[in-house]
Order: C-alpha cells, then structure tokens, then sequence
C-alpha cells in the first residue's frame, strides 16, 4: 500500500498565506514628511527594525535602536540620529539638530492656509 502526502486544504492554505501577507505589510514604512527648524522639509520611511531618510538631496538609511521612551534610530557611518515621539522628531547629523513637527495636510493646524481676498 503507497501512502500519498497529505495536504492541507485549499482555504486553508490560501488563508495562511493572506496572514503572512497581512504580517509582512504591518511592517512596510509609511513615508512621512516632517518640517524642520527653518522651513527645512525631511521626509522620512520609517518601520520598527530600520528606516530611510530624504533631506535636502541626501539619502540616509538608518537602523533602530531599543529604546523603551521614544524611536530611536541612527546611523554611525552617516552620524545619524533620528529620536521620534508623537508628532516631534529630533534630526541630529554632525553637529547640527533640528526639531521637526510631522507635517501633514490632513492634521489640523498643517494645512496651508489661503490668503483672504479683497
């Protein structure tokens, strides 16, 4: 007597494969745009393990590290650190730190505001 492998049902194999997909899309980067001291725009895709940074033509990657108050991410090649809490992000590179307030059109306060007409 031949015994033939068992396999799991259809559903059930399509539904373990819509969870993994599920869970490997909780940690895709949610790209975000902070304005720094000065007018000065940063752009920012950051997920819980590492993250990328966009400011002024340059372009950053950045790993976080365990921090139990706030995200904490850095780069010791580039020196980089990036601290984010709530709407506030702290960009420090080289000698220079900036704060930086999420910026977005859907918040209130963000939107550009129009100019009254006469």
């Amino acid at each position: 007597m031949t015994h033939r492998p068992v396999h799991p049902p259809r559903a059930l194999r399509m539904a373990t494969a819509a969870v993994l997909l599920l869970a490997a899309a909780g940690v895709q980067a949610m790209t975000v745009s902070y304005q720094c001291t000065g007018r000065r725009l940063l752009t920012a895709e950051l997920n819980p393990r590492k993250g990328q940074l966009h400011f002024e033509g340059h372009d950053w990657t950045v790993l976080r590290v365990p921090d139990k108050n706030m995200a904490r991410y850095v780069s010791k090649k580039d020196d980089i650190e990036v601290v984010t809490k709530d709407r506030a992000m702290t960009f420090t590179h080289g000698s220079e730190t900036l704060q930086c307030l999420l910026y977005s059109d859907a918040l209130p306060g963000d939107a550009p505001r129009t100019l009254p007409t006469n």
